[in-house]
């Protein structure tokens, strides 16, 4: 019993560190990617893509751990005093569970897996150009806050970020499948890629005061007006469902897509909630949520409706 409480509370350790919670951003758009290329073929390996889901997984559990590495180098982090379950990084630094140092290792053990995962991947498929991929996700996860590049404090990191959440991996999950780079993938990612930005965009809120006091210019730091911010965000928060139906309606995403409606009202319910009166950052955080929420239910609708689409056609 003592031993299998100590497992326990490992692996609940580990699984903070990494803010496996957060997994989702990554998850979906590997099935979305994958779903295309169902779509586009009408085949799949699930080998494949199970190592594709995997190395990304890896991929997305070291990203998080050197962001908090290096906000805490930079004081980021523990300057944050208004953190909150979806800010202020995983605190396991801050708490002292981790030391700097085994935080960084944690980082680069995740990393080393994605190269081992990377290198199957490429054996197993025959595709050299897989390396592409695996490489600039590498990159944008380790300088999104890495010194000196530190993406994230120059105003780069939302960018960044929905390049390897969007297009990286919904090209390279479906490129995982056909072997194609696929223009019908990369409109399917935008909305992904947009949604997962979102994400950042309102943790950013939450973490505003912080990422002032350590210089990092977020484009919300560079705002500086909370009401602007929100404007912003609901600017792209319509881009994501008129982007898919504009591509129902000229042909390149099947009509099954139209499915994306079903989810109009946690869409406008998220919008209202935008629109309230804030008296204190921490009466964001339901925002956040829903933030998170959309991103994973509108990028599996889509995934979806590529698979029923792909089935019925």
């Amino acid at each position: 019993m003592s031993a299998n409480r100590k497992l326990s509370d490992s692996l609940k350790l580990w699984l903070r560190v990494y803010r496996a919670p957060f997994l989702t951003a990554s998850v979906a758009p590997v099935i979305l990617g994958t779903s295309v290329g169902w779509y586009e073929t009408g085949r799949i390996n699930f080998v494949s893509g199970l190592l594709a889901l995997l190395g990304t997984i890896f991929a997305h559990f070291g990203a998080n751990i050197f962001n908090d590495y290096y906000d805490h180098l930079t004081g980021c982090d523990d300057n944050n005093l208004d953190f909150t379950p979806f800010s202020g990084g995983s605190r396991t630094i801050q708490n002292g569970l981790l030391t700097a140092r085994q935080a960084f290792w944690a980082g680069l053990v995740a990393f080393l897996l994605v190269v081992l995962i990377g290198l199957l991947l490429i054996v197993y498929t025959g595709r050299p150009a897989l390396i592409i991929f695996g490489i600039v996700g590498l990159a944008i996860g380790f300088l999104y806050t890495a010194i000196p590049v530190k993406l994230a404090y120059r105003g780069l990191g939302e960018i960044g970020i929905f390049i390897a959440f969007g297009p990286l991996i919904v090209i390279g999950a479906s490129y995982v499948q056909t072997g194609a780079i696929s223009f019908l993938a990369f409109l399917a990612s935008v909305p992904a890629g947009l949604l997962v930005m979102l994400i950042l965009y309102a943790n950013e809120i939450l973490d505003e005061k912080a990422d002032r006091s350590a210089d990092k210019n977020t484009i919300i730091v560079k705002i500086a007006n909370l009401n602007t911010a929100l404007k912003i965000y609901r600017l792209i928060l319509y881009v994501v469902p008129i982007w898919i139906l504009v591509f129902v309606i000229v042909g390149y995403f099947p009509y099954w897509s139209l499915i994306i409606l079903c989810l109009m009202p946690k869409y406008i319910g998220t919008i209202f909630l935008s629109k309230k009166p804030f008296n204190d950052v921490k009466e964001m955080v339901p925002l956040s949520a829903n933030t998170i929420q959309l991103q994973f239910l509108m990028t599996i609708t889509l995934a979806i409706s590529f698979i029923l689409a792909g089935l019925t056609g």
